[in-house]
């Protein structure tokens, strides 16, 4: 290179990921603490004002858990309680009961048949 130029060199690096958008942009479900901030009634209220008649709550008798504010889409996938009880195996160490803790839980379903032919 000759002295007195200098080479300048650009770069632009573009990442993108998409996602679809659900309405409303809230979460699948919700673990309510029972000393949390926000009670399981407050929060189906939130919720219902968001997204009217779309979420569930589902009450805890023992645990950190108090309750469940749950996707009634996930409920016609999953029965009530075996969902509940996997939310709260799997979720509720990582739960004090003063937190609330909003859960992504992604139903996939694994199919597979054999058919005999003739």
């Amino acid at each position: 290179m000759a002295k007195g130029k200098e080479e300048t060199r650009r770069q632009l690096e573009l990442r993108l990921s998409g996602q679809a958008f659900e309405i409303p942009p809230l979460w699948d479900a919700l673990l309510i603490g029972r000393q949390a901030p926000i009670g399981p009634e407050a929060a189906k209220r939130m919720a219902d004002s968001l997204a009217p008649g779309q979420y569930e709550l589902l009450r805890l008798e023992k645990g950190p858990v108090e309750a469940f504010l749950v996707r009634k889409a996930l409920l016609q996938a999953l029965e009530a309680n075996l969902l509940a009880e996997t939310l709260a195996e799997e979720l509720a160490p990582l739960l004090s009961e003063e937190q609330v803790i909003r859960a992504q839980v992604e139903v996939i379903l694994r199919a597979s048949r054999t058919l005999r032919l003739e």
